[in-house]
């Protein structure tokens, strides 16, 4: 008895992320949630060129998801929430990509340190190779890897604005699960 009222209470409650979509809900109203959901999901264009051009400028995307997030709290649950979704998902590709750059640059530099102190046995002549690959490898990552995350920023967007109710892969379920608390 337990389980079914609890189930008939969840299956009342709508999603967070979902947009009310009653008779007295105007369409441009709708619309102008999609698009600043959309927007929130777009700052991560800035957060990558201002992060390119200075590096502290990739706090500018996600300071412009807070400032939608908290403009809209109380009035869209739907705005808010890919709002923060948005904020989580920046904030987090930063943080990782700062820790890959860093343990990457370590892994190049020991790898070029024992390649070259082995080349007065010889052996280290056969490592060069190794270390320029592995260099060769960091450095392509290191560029590919913010236009993979930008890609998929702008795929958020694309997705609000046409109404699509999305999520980031491990970020989007987890915060949902946090505000329904």
């Amino acid at each position: 008895m337990e389980r079914e009222s609890a189930a008939a209470s969840a299956a009342e409650e709508p999603a967070v992320y979902e947009i009310d979509t009653n008779e007295d809900t105007d369409g441009m109203a709708r619309t102008a949630e999609w698009t600043a959901a959309s927007l929130a999901h777009a700052s991560v264009l800035l957060t990558l060129v201002l992060g390119l051009a200075g590096g502290i400028g990739a706090l500018v995307g996600p300071a412009v998801t807070l400032a939608i997030y908290f403009s809209y709290r109380d009035r869209s649950r739907f705005v808010a929430f890919h709002a923060l979704q948005a904020f989580a998902y920046q904030v987090l590709s930063v943080l990782i990509y700062i820790v890959l750059a860093a343990a990457l640059a370590i892994w190049a530099a020991m790898a070029w340190t024992v390649s070259g102190l082995l080349s007065a046995v010889g052996v280290g002549l056969l490592l060069i190779p190794f270390a320029l690959l592995f260099t060769m490898v960091m450095i392509l990552l290191l560029l590919c890897a913010p236009l993979a995350w930008l890609g998929y920023g702008l795929y958020a967007a694309y997705m609000v604005y046409q109404g699509s109710n999305f999520h980031y892969w491990s970020v989007g379920e987890w915060l949902e699960k946090e505000m329904k608390q």
